[in-house]
């Protein structure tokens, strides 16, 4: 956040967490990406369609600014599906007793991406409620 505020200063995006989001999105992308060999045994997906999903989150969270606030929804439904479905496989390798490493590894995904939709929220709150100016004396 220190390049917006250097740049345009804080009072033009006071409420713009969007370079947050954008960590726990190369993070989850990083993860995912590593992880790929092993989780692939434990997905219904092709490792291609694995691969595009890595490489979307990834130009997402480089596409992301506070100029364009459509960017700022769309980091939102990205990460809520995003936990959705790591939290999914998450809960369901560990109900069938596999291999705990593949839990974690859904999980501290998961995590990235709650923690990336909790920063998107906020940003696009701060985009939707007016701001409160202090009154003038």
């Amino acid at each position: 956040m220190s390049i917006i505020k250097a740049e345009w200063g804080t009072s033009k995006f006071p409420h713009y967490y969007g370079d947050i989001s954008r960590i726990f999105f190369l993070l989850a992308g990083i993860i995912m990406l590593l992880g790929l060999p092993i989780l692939n045994q434990t997905i219904s997906v092709p490792a291609y369609i694995s691969i595009l999903f890595v490489l979307s989150v990834v130009f997402i969270a480089g596409i992301t600014n506070p100029a364009q606030r459509m960017l700022s929804v769309l980091d939102l439904i990205v990460s809520l599906v995003g936990f959705i479905v790591f939290e999914y496989y998450s809960v369901k390798v560990f109900a069938e007793g596999s291999i705990y490493f593949i839990y974690l590894i859904n999980q501290a995904i998961a995590i990235l991406f709650l923690l990336a939709f909790y920063f998107a929220v906020k940003t696009v709150r701060g985009f939707i409620v007016p701001e409160k100016k202090p009154p003038t004396v």
